[in-house]
């Protein structure tokens, strides 16, 4: 089977049926004509020069619109081609020449389909069926046109293939936001062990029992839940990291800066621990827990937006799968009432953690923040 391309070859005879249509006057037709000997030699700017002199003689010609259309498009701008293609269409009375018009359109279309199909694979769907409708519509005016019927059998393997590419899209995009949510749910438990482990460094911080063997043994305590928490931090944002590795979006890259953060407070906790230097953990566990809680805004702020996209790729789907509409409705309220209760069980922990830390503030009145640079 030919291969798309072959548009080029036809666009080109087009031209030339174009430059031998009767019905221009003599001076007009022999600009036309220059303007495709220019056109044959790629000189398009040229070929354009002299249809804008013919057209001042021929106003709205179809003809002359319609070779520049073949201009616009040998020079990649589809839009403007298409643009051309449809004034030619529209003011011609030559049903050959209106189903050319179409034909090209078709073309255009195609070409914008697949510039898209890297970017946007939505957009590129839609161009590729308004493709096959203009293909259509010209062979039902003109059924002698090979080069129609062969285009439109591409577009349309095009489309399957592309409504493949979709399917598989919305699986990964559907099996990415499930690994997100598990990155969600470990961050979340996170906080909560850094939370306890604040509220035990808080404690001992003002406890009238310093250096005695019993409160040493709850530092060392302490400690150890401390590493251990910067352990399973780490985890997470190694979690992340892999779940972006081709392309991390800013939100993610934001994320990640905090977590980053955060654990660097933790090390420093640690380190402050060690050297039996509570208050100075305590800060450095409360700062840990505030880039942990910008890390879950960073995470969730998109939630809403991404449902929306991809609601709206399941109902284009369901339209090609009316048989799946109901069980996909289903997966969709399903989907949104999981995020709806992570949501709200992320903002019941950040809440239950700022209550503890007023709590905090007020139960220890020995302990004053140490002057430092988080």
């Amino acid at each position: 089977m030919r291969r798309f391309p072959t548009i080029y070859r036809a666009l080109l005879a087009l031209v030339m049926l174009a430059a031998s249509a009767p019905v221009m006057a003599d001076s007009a037709g022999r600009l036309v004509r220059r303007g495709n000997d220019s056109f044959d030699r790629g000189d398009f700017d040229g070929a354009a020069e002299y249809y804008e002199l013919a057209s001042v003689k021929i106003p709205e010609s179809p003809i002359v619109e319609f070779n520049f259309g073949n201009v616009e498009y040998m020079r990649g701008d589809f839009a403007a081609a298409r643009g051309r293609f449809e004034e030619a269409a529209l003011a011609s009375r030559d049903l050959s020449l209106e189903a050319q018009a179409l034909y090209n359109i078709g073309n255009c279309t195609f070409r914008q389909g697949q510039r898209q199909a890297d970017s946007d694979l939505e957009k590129a769907l839609e161009f590729f069926k308004e493709s096959v409708e203009h293909y259509s519509v010209a062979l039902e005016k003109e059924p002698g046109m090979p080069d129609a019927a062969h285009n439109l059998e591409v577009a349309r393997l095009v489309i399957k293939d592309l409504l493949d590419a979709i399917k598989k899209q919305q699986e990964q995009m559907k099996e990415q936001q499930e690994k997100l949510r598990e990155v969600v749910d470990s961050l979340l438990a996170v906080m909560k062990r850094q939370d306890t482990a604040l509220g035990r460094s808080l404690d001992l911080s003002g406890s009238q029992e310093k250096g005695t063997p019993a409160w040493n043994g709850e530092v060392d305590g302490v400690l150890d839940d401390q590493t251990s928490i910067a352990g399973s931090t780490g985890e997470v944002s190694g979690m992340l990291t892999d779940l972006f590795k081709d392309q991390q979006p800013e939100q993610v890259v934001q994320a990640l800066s905090h977590l980053d953060s955060s654990l660097v407070d933790q090390e420093d906790a640690v380190a402050d621990m060690k050297k039996r230097r509570t208050g100075e953990a305590a800060g450095d566990q409360q700062s840990s827990l505030e880039q942990m809680r910008k890390t879950l805004e960073k995470l969730t702020e998109g939630d809403g937006q991404n449902q929306d996209q991809q609601q709206q790729g399941q109902q284009d789907q369901q339209q090609q799968q009316q048989k799946q509409q109901e069980p996909q409705q289903d997966q969709q309220q399903q989907q949104q009432k999981e995020q709806q209760a992570r949501s709200e069980t992320a903002k019941d922990i950040l809440d239950e953690e700022k209550k503890n830390r007023e709590k905090r503030k007020q139960a220890a009145s020995g302990y004053r923040r140490v002057d430092k640079d988080w």
